[in-house]
């Protein structure tokens, strides 16, 4: 949804549809999916380990397409570079803390990624592990990179008084 509510204001330059997507993020931040202070995600299933192929998979695809919807808000040339920076920074905090999870929670010592980003670090739990859990760990990863890119490159936008878009 996210990447198709960007990728259709590209073509309409309804600014209606960014709003939707960030009330769609909203909405997953404030939700029983993120139950804790960290504001990790979380699948229900996984304190359990009960999840499946697609639950385990959900964290990755959130977190590749909001990647996607926050290159295209960068690159937005109809906003000055001070609101798509606000706009990108809006989620900065989330998508950090999601992306330390899976580095510093959720991957274990032989390096393997586990489904619980928010569970107990360590050896302390059995992690569902899978290439589904790899990715989306991977994802969220990626994500904070892109997001840190993105920054970058709209400070150096703004600090040149340009209004172009940033190239990811």
């Amino acid at each position: 949804m996210l990447s198709g509510l960007s990728g259709l204001y590209k073509h309409t330059e309804d600014f209606g549809l960014i709003e939707a997507a960030q009330n769609l993020i909203d909405s997953v931040v404030a939700s029983p999916l993120v139950p804790t202070d960290s504001g990790v995600l979380v699948e229900s299933c996984d304190p359990s380990r009960t999840c499946d192929q697609d639950q385990w998979m959900f964290k990755g695809v959130f977190f590749e397409h909001l990647g996607y919807f926050l290159a295209d808000i960068a690159a937005l040339e109809g906003l000055e570079v001070s609101s798509r920076r606000d706009l990108l920074e809006k989620y900065r905090g989330f998508i950090a803390a999601n992306a330390h999870a899976v580095w510093d929670v959720a991957r274990g010592e032989d390096g393997k990624v586990g489904n619980w980003w928010a569970g107990p670090g360590g050896g302390e739990i059995e992690r569902q592990v899978s290439v589904e859990t790899h990715g989306s760990g991977v994802a969220a990863v990626c994500c904070v990179v892109r997001l840190n890119r993105l920054l970058e490159s709209l400070e150096q936008a703004n600090s040149t008084g340009r209004k172009e878009g940033c190239a990811d």
